[in-house]
């Protein structure tokens, strides 16, 4: 209801299309991978969508960082 009381993150917000997901573990193993790297403020990855979205410090991550990860965990990343 109060929407606008909430802080937006600060940073760049990129998707990226995926595939291979078959479970929500699937979409939970990405999170856990992709929050973990230096300068990611947020990530949120669906399953039913077959996307993450993840909101980064420029500064500090690179969107090839992101699909490296990503690949390195068996899902592919749609370019």
């Amino acid at each position: 209801m109060f929407n606008f009381l909430k802080k937006k993150p600060a940073g760049t917000t990129i998707t990226l299309k995926l595939s291979g997901l078959h479970c929500t573990s699937c979409s939970l193993n990405i999170d856990g991978e992709i929050e973990d790297l230096p300068g990611v403020v947020s990530v949120s990855t669906s399953y039913a969508k077959q996307e993450s979205t993840i909101t980064y410090d420029p500064s500090l991550a690179k969107p090839a960082t992101f699909t490296k990860a990503i690949e390195k965990l068996g899902y592919t990343v749609i370019k």
